[in-house]
């Protein structure tokens, strides 16, 4: 199997095993990002968005990222760190319509 392999130069190989679209039309400007679900040959679990949030204290973007020993646990991981990151950052109280164009990047489709 491939969670064997041992390749000179190669420390690690991972494989997308899951994506999701998940929709959001009350936090996000176009109602939706993705979330791919990679297995590394340890057999865990590591969740990315293609959605990133600016962060209010340095400008910069950031995805969601999330972990687990099951493709579930990965996305519920996911989520909730994209959730989380929203919450700080952008409190509903403050922001009652979401996030704007502005406040959000889409990954470029060739890494993502």
């Amino acid at each position: 199997m491939w969670h064997e392999l041992k390749i000179s130069k190669v420390e690690k190989i991972e494989k997308c095993v899951a994506e999701y679209q998940i929709w959001m039309h009350t936090v996000l400007p176009y109602g939706k990002l993705k979330i791919k679900i990679y297995e590394d040959q340890d057999k865990t679990y590591t969740g990315i968005t293609d959605v990133r949030v600016r962060r209010k204290f340095d400008g910069e973007f950031e995805g969601g990222v999330g972990y687990g020993k099951s493709i579930e646990e990965a996305l519920e991981d996911t989520i909730g760190w994209f959730l989380q990151v929203v919450d700080m950052d952008y409190p509903i109280a403050d922001y009652p319509d979401g996030l704007t164009e502005n406040d959000i990047e889409y990954v470029g489709y060739s890494d993502f």
